[in-house]
């Protein structure tokens, strides 16, 4: 019998990676019957985008009282998660939701409580948990090839292509995403969470923004708008794209959102710039790094073990499309080889490398072959757990509201470091009893 299936949110996101999968590739399992936003404009542009005539509400609530599902998948804007997905549990009814879970200690506090009184369950779509790499960094580590591993070295590098939209969208405000340590960094802390099998136990954090700042004389509202279109960089044609431009700049009429706003207004209130230390309840630490204004995207890792030291990281490659949406070739993202990055083009990878060095001398490297699809080659893993199921998962890829829940409260904690200059304990934020702990 097919599963029934609802969505909130209909931006990109909810339309590329649910949507569209849905009524395409699963629908000999799976069938949606229903899309919720607040945006009437954005409902009709994603229901004429994917070709089908699904049921459209404005209002949660009316459509979890007239249609009949099994779950609720949640894209919307990040502080509003809780709201879905507590009301999807309280009709008992299981949730897939994007991450991060929640944004604050606060609601994610109330997911769990909601959780526990429901018979639905809650599913956190952590696709890079999925790609071949990372899967295989998992298989390696569990092999006990570096031993018992004592630290782990992580930095996160967006460049000027990726990280920038970060500042034009409401990504820009921690009250819509708590900042990119919760938003962006769920991801990584997830990463390490999954490939320590520990629990994040006390965080230290620095973060403020250096590069993204109103000090910029050159900038107005939005792009569309400004004056500067023809000398500024980090100029994004959003007309240029025919999906942006009906799923946003046709919708604006409905609830004033711009998706195109000044990467340097000085209403922005998120760090592009980040570094946190985390201690883990196997003894494990971490010291974490994310940079948003990068002349290159990707990430290195390095994990350091009793019996050895293991290396990973991934560059990313230019995607094409993006050459329309940002003309000043300045801000394109480039190759890591210095002759290829002079002359803008970007090297073809086939395969990625892990590196280990065990204590005592010698080294290997594995490939990893890159695979195509989203994060990794994780989105497409993903969709076929959620939707197709019973597959074996010894590697414990499936994540719930535990683990968003350990992402999430480790973001959060970093925040409140900026905020206080101390230490912040995870466990009290999970239980609501934070305090100022001597030492910390």
């Amino acid at each position: 019998m097919k599963r029934r299936y609802v969505i909130v949110g209909v931006g990109v996101r909810g339309i590329n990676m649910f949507l569209r999968p849905l009524v395409q590739t699963y629908t000999d399992v799976a069938e949606v019957v229903g899309l919720c936003d607040t945006n009437p404009k954005r409902l009709e542009a994603a229901n004429e985008l994917v070709g089908t005539s699904l049921p459209v509400f404005t209002d949660f609530d009316e459509m979890m009282r007239k249609v009949d599902c099994d779950a609720v998948i949640v894209t919307s804007v990040d502080a509003t998660h809780h709201r879905y997905i507590i009301g999807a549990l309280e009709a008992g009814k299981d949730v897939i939701t994007e991450k991060p879970m929640t944004i604050d200690d606060v609601r994610c506090r109330a997911i769990l409580e909601a959780e526990r009184s429901s018979t639905g369950r809650v599913i956190v779509t952590f696709n890079y948990r999925y790609a071949p790499y990372n899967t295989r960094i998992k298989e390696l580590l569990q092999s006990g090839v570096i031993g018992r591993v004592h630290s782990v070295e992580f930095s996160w590098y967006l460049d000027t292509i990726h990280g920038a939209d970060y500042f034009r969208r409401w990504h820009r405000r921690k009250e819509n995403s708590g900042g990119l340590f919760v938003h962006k960094a769920t991801h990584h802390f997830d990463l390490v969470n999954w490939w320590l099998e520990q629990k994040p136990v006390k965080v230290y954090a620095t973060g403020r923004k250096n590069f993204y700042r109103p000090d910029r004389q050159e900038r107005g509202e939005r792009c569309s708008t400004c004056r500067y279109t023809n000398t500024c960089e980090f100029f994004f044609d959003l007309n240029a794209d025919p999906v942006l431009r009906k799923l946003y700049v046709e919708a604006e009429s409905e609830d004033g959102y711009y998706r195109d706003r000044c990467v340097f207004d000085p209403d922005i209130d998120i760090e592009d710039t980040m570094g946190a230390v985390v201690t883990y309840s196997g003894g494990t630490q971490l010291t974490y790094s994310l940079h948003a204004f990068s002349p290159f995207e990707g990430w290195r890792i390095a994990f350091n073990g009793s019996e050895g030291r293991l290396e990973a990281g991934v560059w990313e490659t230019f995607y094409p499309s993006q050459a329309r949406l940002l003309p000043d070739r300045k801000s394109v993202r480039r190759s890591m080889d210095p002759a290829l990055a002079a002359r803008g083009q970007m090297e073809t990878l086939r395969a990625d490398e892990i590196r280990i060095y065990p204590l005592y001398g010698g080294a290997r490297i594995e490939r990893v072959p890159r695979v195509k699809g989203g994060h990794g080659g994780g989105d497409e893993r993903l969709l076929d757990m959620l939707f197709r199921g019973d597959v074996p998962d010894p590697l414990g890829h499936a994540a719930g509201s535990e683990d968003g829940a350990m992402s999430i409260l480790t973001g959060v904690a970093a925040n409140r470091s900026i905020e206080t200059g101390r230490a912040v304990y995870v466990q009290d934020l999970l239980t609501g009893a934070e305090t100022v702990r001597a030492g910390a």
